[in-house]
């Protein structure tokens, strides 16, 4: 995704981007220091800063929520000012007041201090490399690999991130797939003192149970209302604040009709909606009816024929090899084909239903600590320790699933967003989350809160069909089980009899496609073939193995996993690209 890098080595890297245009590019004059170059989206220019004087190199990319509130607090006339001012007064962690969809470098020449941060979410991401005194870090994850390339840096090939990857279907650390590059987690910032560099944190997510103790469940649903209206109305103010139109994805879900639907009652306005799914199916028809409710304009992608998966290295790229190729390829496509000049940030409701609604259906799987936000179990035991260490990093199993499965995977369909156009999600502001999250989680459960919010605040929204159930969130809970039952006995009896059962319903049906695309089924499987020859000799064929046994006997998912870390090697130890590589 555009963005800037900076390290302390001269080099004259080209930020390439082949697959977009209309970029801003530009170096900041610092031969002493380094190199300081951007590469960034020409949208939302004032909330960015490029900046330099004798004391300080300053960089932010992405755009600020509450910029208009932090430049009266601070005197200030521009982004590049405020941030000088709010460093002096606040220190290393100036940024943590930031609200919205950022990242930077702030170089204080003086001191010889280095910082890069990344919002608290980490959904504009930061790849770093430190070693023998280099250090380099960027946006993508290809500005840092330019690096190693054009200073002929040696890389090794972390089978570590491999296993994440066959297992999760992204990186559930800090991992890529070269040991000598980390990504940064959301909250986290890198500091650089006189050569030495550290991983700090500035924000994370916590539960406060006595916050909302003896609230009435009308109390809380009116203060989930209120901040998640405040919420909205910042982040399609900062349209208008611009002059751009509206442009919101809109799905058969609950996430994104709540952003659009709440975004239309605070005040009258005209959106553009994307919808991409299987072509007659739910997230179609309920899209297109949420859409002439509100006389929106709606552009629909059909997904039918599945050419989206043919795209295994270009989706790698723009997700630096961090997640599924798989996920939101087929919304690529559209972003790609679509002029996306007029508007300004892509509003999505991402991982609103796990925030408000929780990743927990019941009280079992909260007690059991499930789910593991896992794809597939067949390769956990190959996983390194530090994973099964990771929830004790954070206040509690649900907060570590959202910083997993939520920030570290489904968010990073916002990396590929990011490519053409700036994105946001109201579920994703600080103060709203919080205020989830100190919510008591028995009471969010199978979106029961979620469900009861939207049919007292919002009822004509809950007269459209909730894609999950098929049906409206007013339906007895009774009804929509028994509708369910008798959909799954049918399955399950195919299953017993050795039918196979492939069903092309749901937005993104892999394995229908799969199945019933004998062209792409011979392209994946070409691709996996030629895949192996693209790993470093240096991988065990342990690996090796259980990548082949994995495509072979996999499901849809499991094949896409292989494919993705066979791809994820192509970029990072490609032919003739990273001539010291282990």
């Amino acid at each position: 995704m555009p963005g800037f890098y900076v390290s302390n080595t001269k080099n004259d890297i080209e930020l390439r981007d082949v697959y977009r245009n209309k970029l801003v590019r530009e170096a900041i004059p610092c031969e002493r220091i380094g190199t300081v170059k951007r590469n960034t989206l020409n949208k939302f220019m004032d909330d960015k800063a490029f900046y330099t004087d004798k004391k300080y190199i300053i960089v932010l990319d992405g755009y600020l929520l509450n910029k208009k509130d932090l430049l009266l607090q601070y005197g200030a006339s521009d982004v590049a000012t405020l941030i000088r001012k709010m460093y002096e007064k606040c220190g290393n962690t100036f940024f943590g007041d930031f609200r919205g969809c950022f990242a930077g470098a702030f170089i204080d020449k003086v001191q010889d201090k280095w910082i890069v941060f990344t919002n608290q979410i980490g959904d504009n991401p930061i790849f770093y490399y430190e070693k023998d005194g280099i250090f380099a870090a960027g946006s993508e994850v290809k500005y840092v690999l330019e690096m190693c390339h054009a200073l002929d840096l040696k890389l090794t090939f972390n089978e570590d991130a491999a296993y994440q990857m066959l297992t999760y279907a992204f990186m559930a650390a800090d991992d890529t797939y070269a040991k000598e590059i980390k990504r940064l987690h959301g909250g986290d910032y890198l500091l650089r003192e006189n050569g030495v560099l550290s991983v700090k944190q500035y924000h994370r997510f916590h539960s406060d149970t006595e916050r909302f103790k003896g609230y009435s469940e009308e109390e809380l649903i009116d203060a989930i209302d209120e901040n998640f209206r405040n919420a909205v109305q910042l982040e399609w103010a900062k349209d208008d604040e611009y002059e751009y139109e509206h442009l919101a994805d809109l799905s058969g879900g609950l996430d994104s009709r709540m952003n659009l639907w709440v975004a239309h009652e605070m005040k009258p306005i005209h959106a553009n909606v994307l919808t991409y799914s299987q072509a007659g199916y739910l997230d179609q028809m309920i899209s297109e009816q949420i859409a002439y409710y509100w006389k929106d304009e709606l552009i629909f992608k059909p997904l039918d024929d599945a050419t989206f998966l043919y795209d295994i290295d270009i989706a790698t790229e723009l997700l630096g090899g961090g997640s599924l190729y798989a996920g939101i390829t087929g919304g690529r496509r559209l972003l790609a084909f679509a002029n996306l000049d007029h508007y300004g940030i892509e509003h999505t409701g991402m991982v609103g239903d796990a925030i408000l609604g929780s990743f927990y259906h019941n009280a079992h799987e909260m007690e059991n600590k499930t789910p593991t936000g896992r794809y597939s179990e067949k390769l956990a035991a190959r996983l390194p320790q530090k994973i099964t260490e990771l929830p004790e990093n954070y206040d509690n199993y649900e907060i570590y699933l959202m910083y997993v499965r939520g920030f570290h995977g489904a968010c990073n369909s916002h990396l590929i967003r990011r490519n053409y156009t700036e994105v946001g999600s109201p579920f994703l502001n600080v103060e709203f989350m919080q205020m989830c999250y100190d919510i008591p989680v028995e009471m969010r459960m199978n979106h029961d809160l979620y469900k009861k919010w939207i049919i007292k605040k919002y009822p004509k929204a809950a007269d459209f069909k909730w894609e999950k159930i098929a049906d409206k969130i007013t339906t007895p809970e009774i009804l929509i089980q028994l509708r369910s039952l008798s959909k799954r006995i049918p399955r399950k009896i195919k299953k017993i009899m050795g039918m196979n059962v492939v069903d092309k319903k749901g937005m993104n049906p892999l394995d229908y496609w799969i199945h019933t695309n004998q062209p792409l089924r011979d392209y994946m499987d070409s691709y996996e073939k030629v895949g192996h020859s693209y790993l470093p000799e240096s991988v065990s064929e342990a690996l090796k193995k259980d990548m082949h046994d994995l495509y072979e006997n996999g499901n849809a998912n499991e094949k896409t996993m292989v494919l993705t870390v066979l791809s994820s090697a192509r970029l990072f130890f490609g032919e003739n690209r990273w001539r010291k590589s282990n």
